[in-house]
C-alpha cells in the first residue's frame, strides 16, 4: 500500500501484462480529490513500465465529478504512450457517475480484473 496524496492510497500488483492499481480513500475524503491524482497514479504507471493498466474502484462507494476529471486525464496520459486502461469492480452508485457522463464506452463496467485481462485483445498481437 502507497500514499499518493494525503489520505488517497493506491495498491498495486501485476497480473500478466496488466498493472493492477486497487484506489482506496476515506469516504470523507472523496470530495477533496487531488487536483494532480491523474499525474500522481501516472508516475507508478510510469515507474513499472505496463504499458496496460486497470483501476480497481471496489474500495470508492462513489465517484464526484473532479475524480472523474482525473480518471479521464489518467486514461489520456496512459493512451497518448499507446497504452490502456481499465476501470474495474465500480459499485452501482459509482457506475451512475460514468453514464450520467454518457462514457459506458470509455468505461465499461467490468466486474473485476480477471474480466478485464479475458475481454483484451490486443491490435496488433505479436
Amino acid at each position: 500500500m502507497q500514499e499518493i496524496s494525503p489520505g488517497w492510497t493506491v495498491d498495486s500488483h501485476h497480473q500478466g501484462d496488466w498493472l493492477c492499481l486497487t484506489l482506496d480513500v476515506p469516504v470523507d475524503d472523496i470530495a477533496d480529490t487531488p487536483v494532480d491524482l491523474a499525474e500522481l497514479i501516472d508516475v507508478i504507471v510510469r515507474r513499472s513500465f505496463f504499458m496496460r493498466v486497470i483501476v480497481n474502484l471496489e474500495l470508492i462507494l462513489y465517484l464526484p465529478a473532479r475524480l472523474m476529471r482525473q480518471l479521464i486525464l489518467l486514461k489520456d496520459k496512459i493512451e497518448q504512450r499507446g497504452g490502456r486502461l481499465a476501470l474495474c469492480a465500480m459499485t452501482e452508485k459509482a457506475y451512475q457517475s460514468v453514464t450520467a457522463l454518457g462514457l459506458e464506452q470509455t468505461f465499461p463496467n467490468y466486474k473485476g480484473v480477471g474480466s478485464v485481462t479475458a475481454s483484451f485483445r490486443p491490435v496488433n498481437p505479436r
